[in-house]
């Protein structure tokens, strides 16, 4: 998700920020990481007395927002927790285009426990796992609006975005006239904006699971020797993957 983030953010007419928590706006006032968002920048009263004149918080911060991405028009979040929250999503966002990032679940679960043992992990690090069991009951959760056959959700493979980035992003977003460079896929791309201490970094250090996503894009994404290989969880893994076409 990260590096099809920074892959959008080449575009000129795009700013995506990671993880600011913008549906927080349909639970009342906003607080926590969305409030430091607004705050960092100067316009948290701006958006308050706008809330107010419109009694309609995400009209209103649909109008902040505009103004902080300029002179993009286009403007999003990164956000992995959004895959368990799409109904209130659309209620909040009725008109936003829903890109949900699909990858092998067995290279998803495997990512989860990599660096379950790592001295950088923190209780905010909620997709880290500590087993099998653990990684596939939320990988399962965050696939549950394909499972459904969720109307609307445009999905892009990562398989198919690393190998082709350009073609990919034409195919899912070509649809709203947005056509992309293959440029970029060389590029060593920024982290995209965020509140606070950053989503790459924590006490100033980077952290280890983002290091890779501040180099240019793999055009063939390395597969790594199974975690707990024999642990059996990974038959019901299998055959996940199995359901989306991963064999």
């Amino acid at each position: 998700m990260t590096i099809v983030t920074q892959f959008l953010n080449h575009h000129h007419d795009i700013k995506i920020f990671d993880e600011i928590d913008l549906i927080q706006v349909n639970r009342g006032p906003v607080s926590g990481t969305l409030a430091a968002f607004l705050l960092e920048r100067g316009v948290y009263e701006a958006y308050r007395r706008y809330a107010g004149e419109t009694n309609d918080p995400a009209v209103a911060l649909q109008a902040i927002m505009s103004d902080i991405a300029r002179p993009c028009t286009i403007w999003g979040e990164k956000n992995p927790r959004y895959a368990a929250q799409l109904e209130t999503l659309r209620r909040t966002f009725p008109g936003a285009v829903v890109l949900f990032v699909l990858r092998d679940p067995r290279e998803v679960i495997n990512s989860s426990l990599l660096h379950r043992d790592s001295p950088s992990r923190s209780d905010t690090d909620f997709w880290i796992k500590d087993t099998v069991t653990e990684a596939m009951e939320l990988t399962q959760s965050c696939l549950e609006p394909l499972l459904a056959g969720a109307a609307e959700v445009v999905v892009l493979r990562y398989e198919a975005f690393a190998a082709h980035p350009q073609a990919t992003l034409d195919a899912a977003l070509g649809g709203w006239d947005l056509s992309f460079s293959d440029s970029a896929a060389s590029l060593a791309h920024p982290a995209p904006e965020t509140a606070g201490d950053h989503q790459f970094f924590r006490d100033g250090e980077p952290l280890p699971w983002k290091v890779a996503n501040l180099s240019p894009l793999r055009r063939a994404p390395a597969h790594r020797a199974r975690i707990d290989a024999d642990d059996p969880a990974w038959f019901r893994v299998e055959a996940l993957a199995r359901r989306f076409g991963y064999n």
